[in-house]
Formats: structure tokens, sequence, C-alpha cells
């Protein structure tokens, strides 16, 4: 009796697969097989592949700091990621194998190929699948791609593994009429998003995806990448949890057009348009950086690609990158062509929104002067991807592009989307994305644009949380930045060190040349610490975050620290919410390095919303006095300064400034000066640290 049931059944099963086999053609939706479900292939973002040699070579080829670089590979050596050559300081020139010729398609080391993920990246993820009944290279597929290229030239290999996955998912059939499983499903992370985005823009490849799930993905590009591209950073390894020399990164990336695409798009500026600090533009030349006579402020898109041709950038890998946002931005219509898309945004993370070039003013042993000063403010994010670009528009206002794709959102960072929670290391559950994932797999989360279902707090929701609060801290000079909490934990490095160890929990580490910054999210007692490199002056900046743009900001302008000297400023819970320089804490200098901290500085000002995003010099009117003084060298100096921002901080007029006899000069000063050549330099500087200065000349006869 039990055999015939059996019989029965499995006949019954097979007339069901049958019948699902001729019907499937006539239906949006695809058939499921009786023993099988639609494939997952697992997408990586950028610096998520692994590239290893196919033969042995030699390469040689320019350095990117004076020099050429001459090492020999050996066949089957993985190169991306080595992590034995990654862990070594230094310039990293082994990974000048990864570059790009000029012409953007033809590495330099053509022995090369994608050959698999890095595990220590997306294992979490791909455990996670199949904990869930998937079964690697029969439903459960990984691409590994070459990140370097255009991005659309990886979608006919994509397509290759597209049809391997439903072949395999049909128990080998290769002919699609015998098919039962006829789409298959994509998950993508970061720049595998946009790889994704590009294979489905394509109606006859939509039609054999089900469904499109990205995670964090940059569609209209990050500042991240601008700062990478200009001045070097951890891109790529920052979230793969290894470190590289940044100006290595900076030098390796230049050709690459896969890169250049995650570049801010024009559409990119429609939403971050400066109109406000939680919409901030990626860049403002408040100096001239390009060395084209002027500053051009807070740039648009154009303009910012103006100044990269300007300052050297490869014009014809930047036009691929325009050239592609041009075709993809531009689907406003349903691009997904019939593709279920479900789109992650990480939210409630610091996340770089603008850097700036400006003049500030530096204290020097004899006097002030105008110096270069570099800054970073943030934007709410993932902590790499802007809200704005992972979302296609402005979720708070409802303007985003019309790409077809259903949006949710979760307060994680960029790398936790593909990674279980950790506590010290240690794993403590599969957290709120991976679950989301599975249930979006088995189709329990419903995928229509009614489905707003409010979801339980801490997992992705259909509406946008509350935008990032916290703190920005930047110390702007030659200093190492550490902060660290009371159970001693450390984010940030120490002097002479390469890299940032991430040890704070709820913080993050950033880099420009000269000028550091840390993103912290709770309001905890915390110490920030800074150590000089070299002798130099140091602006510390602590802006306070709320819902998105910057409250508050407490400044310590021009601290004086020798080549070993350091600072130290105790900040305790709630002090943020003090709009008075008297709720500060007072900065302890110990200027020599000697170990006893011998003055402590109040804070120069605390600047509210409006005097914090103040991003213009003081105005300064000098009365020019005879550029030949009289006979007896009385010359008197006078001049006015105003500013309509934040306020006049300080004035300050230095009597031949950089020599011995070097001295402070008061404003409407009658100088008697001897014989010969002299200079008196004027600054002024406003209370967000924006600084001009001027320069008189004399000659004594």
């Amino acid at each position: 009796m039990r055999f015939r049931t059996q019989r029965t059944m499995l006949s019954f099963m097979s007339v069901c697969a049958l019948i699902a086999g001729l019907l499937a053609p006539f239906f949006d939706q695809p058939a499921y097989a009786a023993t099988g479900r639609e494939p997952v292939i697992v997408i990586p973002g950028v610096a998520g592949s692994e590239f290893t040699t196919t033969a042995a070579f030699r390469l040689s080829v320019d350095n990117g700091h004076g020099g050429t670089y001459t090492h020999d590979y050996g066949a089957n050596e993985k190169v991306w990621v080595n992590t034995s050559e990654a862990i070594f300081s230094g310039d990293d020139d082994y990974f000048d194998a990864l570059k790009m010729r000029a012409d953007g398609v033809t590495p330099v080391a053509p022995a090369l190929k994608a050959s698999d993920i890095y595990h220590s990246a997306y294992d979490d993820l791909i455990g996670y699948l199949e904990g869930q009944g998937y079964v690697r290279n029969v439903d459960l597929w990984i691409f590994p791609y070459d990140w370097r290229r255009d991005i659309r030239t990886v979608t006919s290999q994509l397509d290759a593994m597209v049809t391997r996955a439903l072949v395999a998912s049909n128990g080998g059939r290769t002919d699609p009429a015998t098919w039962t499983i006829r789409r298959a499903d994509l998950v993508a992370h970061s720049m595998g998003g946009m790889v994704s985005r590009s294979y489905i823009s394509d109606p006859a490849r939509a039609a054999r995806i089900d469904q499109l799930i990205t995670l964090g993905s940059p569609q209209l590009g990050s500042v991240k990448f601008l700062k990478t591209l200009m001045y070097g950073d951890q891109f790529g390894p920052s979230f793969l949890g290894i470190g590289l020399n940044p100006d290595e990164i900076k030098d390796v990336v230049q050709n690459m057009p896969g890169a250049m695409q995650l570049l801010p798009s024009s559409t990119y500026y429609t939403y971050y348009n400066n109109s406000s600090s939680a919409k901030l533009r990626p860049y403002i030349e408040d100096r001239d950086v390009d060395g084209n006579g002027t500053a051009g402020g807070v740039l648009s898109y154009s303009a910012v690609k103006q100044l990269l041709l300007n300052t050297g950038k490869n014009s014809t890998v930047l036009n691929m990158a325009e050239s592609y946002h041009t075709g993809i931005d531009g689907q406003r219509n349903g691009g997904v062509n019939g593709v279920r898309w479900a789109a992650l945004v990480g939210q409630g993370q610091s996340t770089l929104g603008q850097m700036r070039e400006y003049t500030g003013s530096c204290l020097t042993w004899t006097g002030y002067k105008p110096c270069p000063k570099r800054d970073e403010t943030p934007v709410d994010g993932d902590g790499t991807v802007s809200t704005m670009s992972a979302a296609m528009g402005d979720p708070w206002q409802n303007l985003l592009i019309n790409s077809g794709a259903q949006r949710w959102y979760v307060e994680r960072e960029h790398a936790a989307m593909v990674q279980r929670d950790y506590v010290l290391g240690v794993a403590t559950g599969d957290g709120n994305v991976l679950p989301w994932i599975g249930d979006l797999l088995r189709g329990t989360i419903p995928m229509s644009a009614s489905a707003m279902a409010t979801q339980t707090t801490g997992k992705p929701n259909r509406a946008p949380v509350q935008q990032v609060s916290g703190t920005w801290i930047s110390a702007l000079g030659p200093v190492a930045l550490q902060i660290s909490d009371a159970e001693g934990r450390s984010t940030g490095r120490k002097p002479g060190e390469s890299e940032a160890k991430p040890g704070v929990p709820e913080t993050r580490y950033e880099r420009l040349p000269e000028s550091e910054f840390v993103a912290t999210k709770q309001d905890r007692p915390y110490t920030l610490s800074l150590a000089a490199e070299r002798e130099g002056s140091v602006d510390l900046k602590v802006r306070v975050l709320g819902n998105g743009r910057v409250d508050r900001t407490a400044v310590y302008l021009g601290v004086l620290l020798g080549a070993k000297g350091r600072a130290q400023l105790a900040m305790q819970q709630g002090v943020g919410r003090a709009a008075a320089v008297q709720g500060w804490p007072a900065l302890q200098i110990d200027a020599d390095g000697d170990g006893v901290f011998e003055r402590s500085v109040q804070a120069s000002a605390v600047l509210d919303a409006n005097a914090s995003a103040d991003a213009s010099a003081p105005e300064l009117t000098v009365e020019q006095p005879p550029a030949v003084a009289s006979q007896s060298g009385t010359v008197t100096v006078r001049w006015q300064a105003a500013d309509q921002g934040a306020g006049v901080l300080l004035e300050s007029a230095t009597l031949d400034p950089d020599t011995a006899s070097a001295r402070p000069v008061q404003n409407g000063e009658t100088l008697t000066l001897t014989p010969g050549q002299h200079r008196v330099l004027i600054v002024v500087q406003d209370r967000a640290g924006n600084a001009r200065s001027q320069e008189l000349s004399f000659f004594v006869q």
C-alpha cells in the first residue's frame, strides 16, 4: 500500500512539473520546480572580487611616486587580496599589478583574472544562504568580476553565469524549453548593485531575473571615491577589513573605469544641492587647488569634473563614467523591465558628504600666518554611501527617481549589510539584514507598492528613519587623532602609524593629508587625544549632529604643538548640548611632549547651525602706506576687518615674519624701521576658522 501511494505521488508530481513547464512562458512569475527553487547569484562590491595570476610574469611599471616598480609574480598567485603583502607597512607597490593603462581598457598585467570573492567580507552572507538550504554551484552561485573595468562590459559575463545557474537548477538540462525554473535572483552588495542594475536595463536579460536585492549600492555615486581619486583613501579595503597605503590606492585607481563610475554623478548634485547642511555638495574649493588662478567655491558637477581634469585626471576614463551614469540614471520610467527590485538603503551613520579646501590660520612661534586647511563634513548614510545615492533621490521629500525599485531603509553600516552581528569579534546573531534577505527570497515579504508594513525596531523599514546624530571630530593639522572610551578602547591612530584602529563601538575614522576625523554615534564620555607628527598648529573642531545636520560646532583654533607635543580633551556626556564656551571642557596642552600638561585653553568659539556653515573668509581692508618708507624709516599700519558669518575672532599682524627679529604689530601702530627690506603680514580669522591675509612690503633707504 505504501509503495503504491509513493508511486502515485511521484507520478502526480511529474505531471505537475510537466504542466508547470508548459505553462511557464504564459505567466510573468516563474514556475517553481517540484524539487528545486530559483538560483541565487551573489555579486560582491568594489574590490570584493579576488584576482589570481593565470601565468607567471614580470611587472615593470611606474610606481606613482617617482620611480619604477619591478616584481616577478608567480603562476596562480593571489594578487588581490594578498593579505601577506597588505599587512606590511610601506608603499604597497605590490598592488600596482591591478593598474589599468590610460585607455581604461588594457590592464598593465594581462595575466590576471577575477577568480573568487573576498571571503572575509562575504562569508557571513554565503553561510546564511547555505543555512537556508542553498547549495553552492546548484542553486547558490558567486559572481566574481573585474571591478576595475567599465560596468557595462561585465554584463556579458554575468549573463553567462545566469545561464549556468539556470541549467544547474534545472537538473543540467540545457534546453530552456524543458526548464521549470526560468529565472534567477540576484543579491548584490555595493558596486554589485550597479552591475546588476546595468544588467537588467536590457529587457532580454531582465526576463531571466525574478528578484534583484541590492544592499547599500551607490547608484548615484559616492563622495568617498572622489576623495580616493584626489587624495587617496581606504577605498575598498576599508570595509574588507585590511589596511593599505592610501597613496597606493590613489595611484592604482587612476585609470579604472569601474572605480571612476563610483564618482558622484550629475544626478547626485540635483539632490545634494547645498541647500542645507543635510544636502551638502561634494566639494568646496575655497583656495586655488588646481592652479587655474581662481577658487571656485561650492563646485557644481561640471566644475568638479573640470577640477579633476585640471589636476591631471584621465579624461578618457572620466568620460566613460559620465556616459554610464547618463544612460543608467536617465531610466526613470521603470528601468527594471519587470524585475522585482528591493533596494536596501543604509542610514544613521556619519557619511562623508563634503570635502573643503580653504585658507585657515596657523600659529607659529613668531605669530599667525595663512595656511592651507582640508576639512570634511558628513551627511546621513551607511558610512560609505550617502542615503540619497542609495535611495536614488530624497526619501524625506519623496523626490525619488522612478526606477522601479522598492526602497527599504535600515540603520546599519555599509560592510555590516553582508555580515552577522558581532561583539568583541564573536558572532551574536544574524543581524537584521540577512534574515530580511531570506524573507525576500522565500516570498514572505510582499514586494508591492502597497507593502508599507511597519517593521520591528531595527529591521529594514519601508519608510526612512531619522537621520544621523552624534559627533564629527576634525583635527586639522600635523597630528594623529585618537578617541578613547571609559573601557580603554580607542579609534584612530598613533603618530607614525599608517593604519587606524577601530576599537570603540559605533565610531569610525577618516583621513585626509594632515587632517584626521572620527565619527561617533553615542553620547558617551570620550577622551580626544592629539599627538604631533611634527611641529605645527592644529585646529580642533567638534561638530554636533542632529537629524542629519550640524547643529553646533565647538572650535579650538591655533593649538601650537612641538614636534612631540600632545593635547587632550575630556568630553563628558551631554557636553554637546552646551551652546556657550563655558559649557565645553578646556583643551589640555603638553606643547613639548614631556608628559606634563602645562596649560589649558577654552574653546575659541561655539557656533550655532548657521555659523557652523560659514565658509566665507573675513573681509580685510588695509590702508596702503607708501612702499618706500621715509628717510626716518617710519610707517603706520592700519586695517579694518569684518565678517558677516561667524564673526571675527582674531586680527594679527607680524613684522618681518619668519625671521629672528619678528614681532607683533598693533593696528594703527607707527613703526620705525631699520634700513633695508621689511614685510608686515596681516591675518584675520573668523570664529569658524576661515582666514584672509595681506602682506605689505617696505624698503627703507
